[in-house]
């Protein structure tokens, strides 16, 4: 057993780093290629900028920080633009600056804040796109920057190149969050089938769908989260609103994944976090929409809120996991506190650092997290599936007759219950009990190998008469039943059948099968249902009269 545990965690982390692997590395070849062919439409103009300070030029060469000057903007020069250069877009980030682009003092962009406010680190990601005039003959590109928060402009670059591809530039350094909000999408859809599977299965897990909830909640939100979308989209404000409200509702499909761990729906207080995290969101969109607060003011609440309710669902997590250990308690918990402590990283990166890649730490967290609960699930799902398997053959061979494949008696008690109940919707129904006679006196003499052989006979002469027209039971050693619901013929037709049968059998046979026979019709002479056990006992009589007679006949209605 305890070389199974450590196999079933060795197969874990080994799933675990090799989806990792994959991952990235086909993520670092497509965003690669794809930035080289992008790139070789556009022009990096790294060097060849200037700012005046005392009077004096200051070359800069990007990417670049450089000090504010308390009260003044950073204004930057290029004097290298040709009538070569008319009709470029010119494309920098920046715009928690608010920058404005110039070129021979003829404004050509400038960053203003739509009616939905945006933060710092909202702004770093939009990219600020000018169009130089198609008249221009040359001069001088100006940027303007102002308010830094920090005391330094920090520029990453400056590109220029045809509009086509400054595009495609634009696409390909988003291209990694769509990627990867594409493939929560995908595996979205496989924890859905997943869930669905295992419902077929008899072994619902509910917790998928909130894993898949919780991915189709992230795609959402990288994509309307994304530089290129906020940029390009002509109702911004709108995705702005749409990317807030999703991730103010993210945590919820995990609080409901953390209920469905081990015990933890004892734990009322996970209840009360989900309602929380609704008021919040609504309270928030309330707010807003009176003008009282702006989303970008009210967003610490919600990062305080994630905050509390990730230490509170990691404190019973392992609350819980000392109540009753356990393998699949320890790795989900696990692939949990690994979401939640990357979604803590992201928010620490978020407010101190003012970065605005936060997102890709929460996102190798939520990977790393659906990674260990898959394949947890895979190896578990391999053991259930094993484990029902074995359950259905026990059930299978406790309801089945070995020798014969029969069903045994119990499934003919069962059915007996059935007919009871249900006996008034049929116009008749056929019962016979069959018996092979002299069966323990041949195994005296012929050894049981001809019993066995005998038996065999009997019950494939069965199946051959009524495989088609009843349920055909081996009830006892040498005991066989047979139900026929409305029957099409005359039971002395069936007898007759099975009487050729086995005459046919015992021309070729060392062995001599002879059948004692009874049956009877559940309903009597004037149409009225008779008793299960008047039945019964009707059938038994007439095979215990059948059998006195040498077993060659029938028995009477």
């Amino acid at each position: 057993m305890e070389n199974k545990k450590k196999i079933y965690r060795r197969t874990e982390l080994a799933l675990v780093a090799i989806v990792l692997l994959v991952c990235t590395a086909i993520l670092v070849i497509m965003c690669t290629d794809s930035k080289r062919q992008a790139m070789e439409g556009i022009r990096h103009m790294s060097s060849g900028w200037y700012y005046m300070e005392n009077g004096q030029k200051n070359m800069v060469t990007f990417p670049a920080k450089i000090i504010a000057r308390e009260g003044e903007n950073l204004v930057l020069y290029n004097d290298g633009i040709t009538a070569e250069d008319a009709g470029s877009i010119v494309t920098t980030e920046g715009a928690q600056y608010n920058p404005v682009i110039r070129m021979n003092d003829q404004i050509i962009y400038q960053y203003n804040d739509s009616s939905f406010r945006r933060n710092t680190q909202m702004k770093a990601k939009l990219n600020c796109d000018g169009v130089i005039p198609a008249n221009t003959r040359g001069g001088t590109l100006t940027l303007t920057y102002s308010s830094p928060d920090r005391g330094y402009f920090e520029i990453s670059g400056i590109y220029m190149g045809t509009g086509s591809a400054v595009t495609m530039y634009h696409v390909v350094e988003s291209m990694p969050a769509f990627i990867v909000a594409v493939c929560f999408i995908l595996l979205g859809i496989i924890a859905v089938l997943i869930a669905g599977y295992l419902s077929c299965r008899q072994m619902p897990d509910a917790r998928f769908l909130d894993v898949a909830l919780f991915l189709f909640m992230c795609g959402i939100w990288l994509v309307t989260d994304s530089s290129l979308i906020q940029t390009y989209s002509s109702n911004a404000d709108i995705i702005s609103v749409v990317s807030f409200y999703t991730f103010m509702l993210l945590a919820v499909p995990m609080l409901h994944f953390a209920q469905r761990i081990g015990n933890m729906k004892k734990y009322r207080i996970l209840e009360l976090g989900i309602y929380l995290f609704y008021f919040n969101a609504g309270i928030q969109g309330i707010l807003n929409y009176f003008g009282i607060f702006e989303f970008v003011d009210m967003l610490f609440f919600t990062h305080i809120l994630l905050v509390i309710w990730v230490f509170v669902s990691a404190f019973l997590l392992c609350k819980e996991y000392r109540e009753n250990p356990g393998r699949e308690l320890k790795m989900v918990a696990t692939a949990y506190g690994v979401v939640s402590a990357s979604g803590i990283l992201a928010l620490l990166l978020y407010w101190m650092l003012e970065i605005s890649y936060y997102d890709v730490i929460f996102e190798i967290g939520i990977l790393v997290f659906l990674v260990i609960v898959i394949a947890d699930t895979v190896i578990n799902m391999a053991g259930n599936v094993r484990y029902l398997m074995e359950q259905q053959t026990y059930e299978r061979l406790s309801s089945e007759d070995w020798m014969t494949g029969m069903p045994n008696r119990a499934p003919f008690e069962n059915m007996l219950t059935e007919i009871q109940n249900q006996a008034s919707r049929y116009q008749d129904i056929l019962l016979i009990f069959m018996d092979i006679n002299h069966l323990r006196r041949v195994n005296e003499e012929s050894g049981r190998a001809a019993g066995d052989e005998l038996i065999i006979t009997m019950a494939r002469c069965i199946m051959e008469i009524f495989g088609t027209q009843g349920k055909c039971y081996r009830i006892g050693g040498d005991e066989f039943a047979v139900i026929v619901f409305n029957p099409e013929k005359d039971a002395e037709l069936f007898l007759a059948e099975m009487d050729r049968e086995i005459y046919s059998f015992n021309k070729n046979s060392r062995h001599r099968l002879t059948v004692a026979r009874g049956y009877s019709l559940i309903r009597d002479e004037d149409g009225n249902l008779k008793t299960i056990s008047e039945w019964k006992y009707e059938a038994d009589e007439a095979l215990y009269q059948n059998k006195r007679k040498g077993g060659r006949t029938g028995g009477s209605l």
